[in-house]
């Protein structure tokens, strides 16, 4: 009954650990724990993405010193706020503090494509305009094409008010205008897209990648967690195939 006594996954997030946490524990299989913490950002801007990122080597090391055994940096624009490939970078200085593996949300969604099968997407997000772009950039230079690249362009502090039913209508309203798509994109984890996951591969017909889907997905994959998973999505499916 102690917690985490299976896997302990550390989580660094931009912002405060609010739907992650609420996500994760109607997910994760029984004994696999989260140790989060934050770098409490304020707004969409570069500042903020760089005062966080400032954090991250010390983040890793303290979550290091908890003993987790694996760590995931939740945050796709702060990932792909730099040149391409600064996520990879990232994770190696996560791993070089931590002593343990890693990964960040952006490397995650690439991943997870890949095992799909997956090289056409359309992209639907909460971010401003630029930061889509920055996603549309890094995913293409993984050979990932993204066909269209929609934002509902949310108010920062306002992301976890945004109704499942907005977001359900907003993305099969984005497939609907990419029927190429070969499946969605549904980046952000204070954004509550988990829960219209699978109601839209059920719609859609195609699969639909939550944040939290491929991020917990990538840390449940790397620590040989194989226990079934429904209800969440395709992708965590993989996990006991």
């Amino acid at each position: 009954d102690m917690f985490g006594w299976r896997k302990r996954i550390g989580v660094i997030s931009p912002t405060v650990i609010e739907l992650q946490a609420y996500d994760f524990y109607k997910i994760a299989p029984e004994g696999v724990g989260m140790v989060g913490i934050t770098c409490n950002i304020d707004d969409w801007g570069n500042p903020e993405f760089d005062k966080a990122l400032a954090m991250v080597a010390r983040g890793a090391e303290y979550l290091g010193s908890r003993n987790v055994d694996y760590i995931i940096h939740a945050g796709v624009p702060l990932a792909v706020s730099r040149h391409v490939g600064y996520d990879r970078e990232l994770i190696e200085l996560i791993q070089a503090k931590s002593g343990v593996g890693a990964t960040t949300s952006v490397r995650a969604a690439i991943d997870a494509m890949s095992r799909l099968g997956l090289n056409r997407i359309a992209l639907a997000t909460p971010y401003p305009p630029d930061v889509n772009q920055n996603v549309t950039t890094h995913l293409a230079s993984a050979g990932i094409e993204v066909v269209t690249a929609q934002t509902m362009d949310v108010v920062f502090k306002q992301l976890q008010d945004v109704h499942p039913h907005d977001i359900y209508r907003f993305a099969t309203d984005v497939m609907r205008k990419a029927p190429e798509a070969e499946a969605i994109y549904l980046p952000c984890p204070q954004w509550p897209s988990q829960e219209v996951v699978q109601a839209l591969e059920s719609d859609l017909g195609k699969p639909a990648l939550g944040h939290d889907t491929v991020d917990y997905w990538a840390a449940f994959s790397a620590l040989g967690i194989r226990d079934r998973i429904e209800g969440y999505g395709t992708l965590l499916g993989t996990l006991s195939a």
